[in-house]
């Protein structure tokens, strides 16, 4: 499961709420409050570039969904129904979904074109995929 930027923050916001057990010596204490301000920079970041990052892939993928053609009937006409898609919500949580959805059948149709042996379409899917964790990068530190 990957978090969502909500579900980092409330995470951070649960950990700075408890206190600190009675017998939590000061090491203890400065590696809580690294780990919590390390979580929140990342969640951060994640926030400045999710919503672009997600429209960027789904576009992507559905762009390779329409190229896939050859294999829209053995998915049940799913690959041509998503690359007509549009995003339409922006909000992150409905790019997200859509994001899920559409990376969930790509790995069913790369699934397909390894059995078939397509080289390459292969490489576009292996492509993609790089592509989409450049655009996810997250700097730790600094």
């Amino acid at each position: 499961m990957t978090p969502s930027v909500q579900e980092v923050m409330r995470g951070c916001a649960a950990a700075l709420a408890q206190p600190p057990s009675v017998d939590a010596g000061p090491d203890y204490l400065a590696s809580r409050v690294g780990m919590i301000s390390m979580l929140a920079n990342l969640a951060a970041q994640e926030a400045d570039h999710a919503a672009a990052a997600a429209v960027a892939e789904n576009a992507d993928i559905r762009a390779l969904f329409a190229s896939a053609t050859a294999y829209d009937g053995a998915l049940g006409g799913r690959l041509g129904a998503a690359a007509r898609e549009v995003d339409g919500d922006l909000s992150l949580t409905a790019l997200d979904a859509a994001n899920a959805r559409l990376r969930r059948l790509l790995i069913e149709l790369h699934e397909r074109v390894e059995d078939a042996g397509d080289a390459g379409l292969d490489r576009a899917i292996l492509a993609l995929y790089v592509r989409m964790a450049q655009g996810r990068r997250l700097q730790l530190g600094g």
